[in-house]
């Protein structure tokens, strides 16, 4: 998929995103009921609306009203980093990084678009100067679900990644199936996730990681949490072994019912000296492996 094609339908599937969520919004606003004004100091003026599904509101449907499925979602997402660091390797060095991500979802299935740009970027093709590029497309595509008497959730999942905005003695494009597993502790909440590649070769990655939310000023919550993991690369290196630790922080804050804010703060490190020396020999000057980045993510539900 080339640069142009990739603009394209990431174009078409924000704006998708965006009408789906403009329905969803247009059926909550006209499905909801005025509320009754209650004598004051009841408190009532300060309760959030609830909004009503149509079978809860009297009357058929007016011509021209939206109606969508109850279940189907969407949300826009857009994070701005100081640094790209995917599973312990550093993909971009001293320049802003903007990742926007649309996904939209309905009964457990969910479709996702995500998006590296990198605002200047390190490695260009030779005889190109650092340059403001499109790096990386992801999509991706999940079913999860929970089995409720265990407290065990589980998405299963594809990854197709477009990678052709990088350069080096990598494919351009590589496609990983993957399930994660979860459990829904009140103290931390641990997953396992092994991701498996289909297209370059024979190569997997697994994960376990943990974590915790605490409300820390009215809505505002605080999660901390981190992971470890193994790589098993024989498609496009002969590796494997215990690799990246990651530990990061978060910060949320609702600004409305739809729109939140986050700062969220990470720090990446090998677990062995072989991992160190494989990540190293990856970098952009070919000698670190550890990483402190982070950034300020924009989420809007619908």
């Amino acid at each position: 998929m080339n640069t142009y094609s990739r603009v394209v339908f990431c174009c078409l599937v924000f704006l998708l995103a965006i009408s789906l969520a403009s329905f969803s919004y247009a059926q909550y606003t006209t499905q909801e009921k005025p509320a009754q004004q209650e004598p004051p100091g009841t408190g009532a003026e300060q309760a959030t609306p609830v909004p009503r599904t149509y079978s809860e509101t009297a009357g058929p449907e007016k011509p021209g009203q939206k109606v969508i499925p109850e279940d189907l979602t969407a949300n826009l997402n857009t994070s701005f980093y100081s640094k790209y660091v995917w599973r312990g390797y550093e993909l971009s060095k001293n320049s802003l990084v903007i990742f926007p991500s649309a996904t939209i979802g309905y009964k457990g299935f969910a479709f996702n678009v995500w998006v590296d740009f990198d605002t200047d970027f390190h490695n260009p093709p030779p005889g190109q100067s650092n340059h403001k590029s499109l790096q990386e497309t992801d999509l991706t595509l999940t079913y999860s679900n929970k089995f409720q008497p265990l407290k065990l959730n589980y998405t299963v999942g594809w990854i197709y990644y477009d990678t052709d905005g990088f350069h080096g003695n990598r494919p351009t494009s590589n496609q990983e199936l993957f399930v994660t597993l979860g459990l829904d502790w009140s103290l931390l909440r641990p997953t396992l996730s092994f991701y498996r590649e289909i297209e370059t070769g024979a190569a997997y990655y697994a994960n376990l990681g943990v974590s915790h939310g605490f409300n820390v000023y009215k809505d505002w919550t605080l999660d901390v949490g981190g992971w470890i993991s193994y790589l098993y690369n024989h498609s496009t290196l002969n590796y494997s072994n215990v690799h990246d630790g990651n530990l990061w922080s978060s910060l949320t804050v609702p600004l409305t019912p739809f729109w939140s804010v986050a700062g969220k703060i990470q720090y990446s490190f090998p677990l062995s000296h072989i991992a160190q020396d494989q990540i190293a020999a990856s970098s952009f000057n070919g000698k670190d492996s550890k990483w402190v980045y982070g950034g300020i993510i924009f989420d809007r539900h619908f």
